[in-house]
């Protein structure tokens, strides 16, 4: 098995730092949300119990009952969103680095920051491509490739449509990453998934440096 050179050890070296990060805050927050709930429900139960009146036990429950779905709903939805824009942005901002210094090295005069249409990750891959001949969108050099492409139309219906599902493509999209909620037409993302997008993360950096030092690219 081949060494990896120098450049590409500390780049990979730096990005699975961000990727560790990034992992790590998911789990601890996400943690501390559920924790957070369900102290304010034992709180508000603790309290329910001292009133002797059912019908006012049943008004000071239902007082509750909106900051009680504040903590279990709206505030993973949005922790959870925040999160995988994120991931995605750190995708982004990770494989445009790599363009970059495979641009360098070449002495290109064409930057990868000239490339217009398509979004940042986009420009990138497509300017890989055109220098190394490194194809991020073939699936076959590149494992994690259709969970990438997933992510990013999730990202956009969470950036572009605030999460709501208005096109029958974002439901199918929705469906088929098992965030769906039909009964709110909306993309919720779950713990689970955001995990999964953080391992395809790992596993395309890793194919890509794996790549980029078999073809002594930097």
């Amino acid at each position: 098995m081949p060494t990896l050179g120098t450049k590409i050890t500390w780049s990979k070296m730096r990005t699975d730092i961000e990727i560790d990060s990034l992992l790590f805050y998911l789990n601890r927050l996400y943690a501390q949300l559920g924790d957070m709930t369900e102290d304010f429900k034992e709180s508000v139960e603790s309290e329910a119990q001292k009133i002797v009146d059912n019908e006012e036990k049943d008004q000071f429950l239902d007082w509750y009952q909106d900051e009680y779905w504040q903590y279990a709903e709206v505030f993973p939805r949005l922790f959870l969103n925040s999160f995988h824009v994120a991931v995605y942005s750190l995708l982004e901002t990770e494989t445009c680095g790599i363009a970059t210094q495979i641009g360098k090295k070449q002495n290109q005069k064409f930057d990868v920051s000239e490339i217009r249409g398509g979004g940042y990750f986009e420009s990138a891959i497509y300017y890989i491509k055109k220098l190394t001949n490194i194809d991020a969108k073939n699936d076959k050099q590149f494992s994690c490739w259709p969970d990438l492409k997933d992510g990013q139309g999730l990202r956009n219906i969470i950036v572009h449509y605030n999460g709501k599902v208005t096109k029958e493509s974002h439901a199918r999209l929705a469906r088929k990453c098992g965030v769906y909620d039909a009964s709110r037409k909306e993309v919720t993302l779950t713990h689970d998934y955001c995990k999964r997008f953080v391992k395809s993360l790992r596993t395309f950096f890793s194919e890509m440096y794996k790549k980029m030092n078999a073809g002594n690219v930097l």
